[in-house]
């Protein structure tokens, strides 16, 4: 069975600058496998076919946004929003364009 290495640490250069782009607070400690995975979120949003091919490459998700009905990649998603059918305590991304203008 493979494993995978998630290690913690204080958000770099990249994810700072990507909270602040959604205006969000970032966390004090995020995980992840792929240290190179945060400059993608950096490319501007509609340049959609680079997003597509991206989270196609690597994996991720590509589905509509819950609340604009925009596609978007699980690389870029950004707030999550309550999902009443899961019950208390989850919720479901958002596209980074939703993300920017939704409250905390």
């Amino acid at each position: 069975m493979p494993t995978v290495k998630i290690t913690m640490r204080p958000p770099g250069l990249l994810s700072r600058l990507w909270y602040r782009r959604i205006n969000q607070t970032p966390p004090a400690l995020e995980g992840s496998t792929r240290p190179t995975g945060h400059l993608a979120r950096l490319v501007p949003y509609p340049l959609r076919r680079f997003h597509h091919a991206y989270a196609t490459a690597r994996g991720f998700f590509w589905l509509p946004c819950p609340l604009c009905g925009h596609e978007f990649g699980g690389h870029e998603a950004g707030k999550t929003i309550p999902d009443p059918a899961t019950g208390p305590n989850r919720g479901r991304g958002i596209c980074s364009r939703c993300s920017r203008t939704h409250p905390e």
